[in-house]
């Protein structure tokens, strides 16, 4: 967990005093190398919620129906209700640090500047008794177990056994050097020496060091879950995995995430590790791998509990809430694992796999890839690209084990395209083009800031928004067929509808456009869509569209939708002069103001 310093000595860092030189640029951080393959852009990942932290939240904390946060910088701890997504309580603390723990009826909250751990009571969410144990480090972590809390302490020479319920002082440990993180679990108590790269084992029947287990360098934040003690070594963004029995190491994974900060925790069947600008990796317990890894803004404090993951983002004044269904059902970025089957022959056995593209752009070349599984024929295998009624042949040919070919279209809108053998042909795919400005689309010109993240979205009595993308298309079509005040026909087939909403999935993950569907709680039908894009008028840096479906329409969704949609878009989203053509102003007047020069 990565902390900020005030404003005021930000200030004092940069500006030099009379007669001084400059002080030297500091560089910026190295990038983490993270665990290619497996990688993800953050943004793929939208928040089930937001709960807003002025201030920066960090440590994290869960217990039947309740999550806390701290906030060093506005001296709190924050309650979050995970059922409600409200934030349901706030409690004056000074400086905040080294972690929190619930315990006993209470939240235990160690403040760096009083030397104190502050208790609050849960239920009345009232401070009840400050227990005289100074934090060892602001960048630690404070555990339970065997009716105790356990505080490293004395600058982390030594752990501080705390009873649970009276508060008093029963034991002072002595510790390798460093110990700033203790965990509890398998019934031992687990302390981490980030200086000396080791894991004390402290037994709370006597209260004797029965182990010091050698692990990978800078070991700081740890997780005891999933059948193992596991250590997030900062040294060299790697994770240890201990066997509690054994009380020996049997694995270390590389994560690739070196450098301070950080946090891990281990539940819902598996390790989850967060660092500054890698905010989530998920390792398997069992294969000891690296399974997905978002890149990106955020990261800090987690904690996963109630089938989510909460992560909090001091950078970005927030904590989300995640559903780790939405991670699982993510596989690593391999076109051959989403690709078509391709039986020629109809044999039963596929012959090839065709690529299904998420996006082409007009006027730029088009690749489309073939992996063969079987003998190709002698006569070789033919793309059949189809766009505004034009059919086009192009053979593919040989690039190492694969087969490619390329096609370059002029006028935007769909590619429909088949491989043949022969007379034999796949099923058609679709790919769309991008609605937005190309230039965007290309990204030489930013819709949003580099270290944008899309905002949790406004809570809408139930609804749930999702991003358009393929896994929606049954509701989605079904909702442009029933759009309310539909004027013209339908003409939009299915499988282009597939492949408009592989380039919305596109559009999303790249921040070139953001479109959601708002669907009904258990996400069989869609009611609404929200499109947020790139304004290619003069005066305007956005758009914002959205319309209903006749049960969205009976549902009263539309006026309900347009306030908390304008309301999200103003307080959340960084444009400084967004349209709503169509809601504003007129549709053919939107359409009849002057371009932008740039776009197009």
């Amino acid at each position: 967990m990565t902390r900020t310093l005030t404003a005021a000595l930000l200030f004092a860092s940069v500006v030099p005093a009379a007669g001084q030189a400059p002080a030297a640029t500091t560089p910026p951080p190295t990038p983490k190398p993270g665990v290619p393959g497996v990688q993800f852009p953050m943004s793929r990942l939208v928040p089930d919620a937001e709960y807003a932290m002025p201030g920066g939240p960090d440590w994290l904390a869960q217990g039947e129906s309740q999550v806390w946060t701290n906030n060093r910088r506005q001296n709190l701890v924050v309650r979050m209700d995970p059922d409600t997504n409200q934030t349901v309580a706030v409690v004056p603390v000074k400086d905040p640090c080294s972690g929190l723990i619930i315990a006993a009826g209470t939240l235990w909250a160690p403040s760096c500047t009083d030397g104190v751990i502050y208790r609050i009571d849960t239920t009345t969410n009232q401070v009840v008794a400050k227990v005289p144990v100074a934090p060892a480090n602001n960048e630690g972590g404070i555990a339970y177990g065997a009716s105790s809390i356990w505080m490293p302490t004395d600058g982390g020479a030594a752990v501080a056994r705390i009873d649970a319920v009276s508060g008093d002082i029963l034991a002072t440990v002595p510790v390798a050097p460093g110990s700033y993180t203790a965990v509890f679990g398998y019934g031992r108590a687990w302390i981490s020496s980030t200086e000396k790269s080791v894991v004390t084992v402290i037994h709370p029947a006597t209260n004797a060091v029965i182990a010091e287990i050698p692990v990978d360098t800078a070991p700081r934040f740890m997780s005891a879950g999933e059948g193992y003690v596991w250590t997030l070594n900062q040294g060299k963004g790697t994770v240890t995995k201990i066997d509690p029995s054994t009380m020996k190491v049997v694995a270390t994974i590389d994560v690739g995430v070196p450098g301070g900060g950080g946090d891990i925790t281990a539940d819902e069947g598996a390790v989850w590790v967060t660092a500054r600008d890698i905010p989530l990796s998920r390792i398997d317990v069992h294969t000891e791998r690296v399974t997905h890894q978002f890149v990106g803004p955020g990261g800090d404090g987690m904690r996963v509990l109630h089938g989510s993951v909460f992560l909090s983002n001091g950078r970005w004044n927030n904590v989300w809430r995640f559903q780790t269904a939405k991670v699982l059902d993510l596989v690593p970025p391999s076109w051959t694992s989403k690709a078509a089957p391709v039986d020629f022959d109809r044999n039963g056995t596929p012959d090839v796999l065709l690529e299904d593209l998420d996006v082409w752009f007009p006027g730029q070349p088009t690749t489309f890839r073939v992996k063969p599984l079987a003998a190709i024929p002698a006569s070789g295998l033919t793309l059949k690209a189809t766009l505004n009624g034009t059919t086009t042949d192009v053979p593919f040919v040989t690039r190492g084990d694969l087969l490619e070919a390329s096609f370059t279209g002029g006028a935007p809108r769909w590619i429909s395209y088949r491989v043949c053998a022969g007379t034999a042909c796949s099923d058609p795919l679709v790919v769309a083009s991008p609605t937005t400005p190309l230039s965007v689309a290309l990204q030489k010109t930013r819709f949003v800031p580099a270290d944008f993240m899309a905002p949790g979205p406004p809570s809408l009595d139930g609804y749930v928004w999702n991003i358009l993308e393929p896994e929606i298309l049954d509701p989605d079509y079904d909702a442009l067929l029933n759009r309310a005040e539909r004027t013209t026909p339908v003409t939009i087939t299915k499988p282009e509808d597939y492949g408009e909403l592989k380039r919305h999935e596109w559009e999303f993950t790249h921040h070139t456009a953001f479109a959601y569907g708002i669907l009904s709680p258990d996400k069989r039908t869609e009611l609404a869509c929200v499109y947020i894009n790139p304004s290619d008028k003069q005066g305007y840096d956005a758009s914002v569209r959205f319309w209903v479906t006749k049960a969205g329409a009976d549902a009263k969704l539309e006026p309900v939708l347009d306030r908390a949609v304008r309301q999200w878009i103003k307080e959340k989203w960084p444009f400084k002069s967004p349209a709503y053509p169509g809601r504003d102003m007129p549709q053919a007047q939107w359409n009849a103001l002057p371009t932008s020069a740039g776009t197009n």
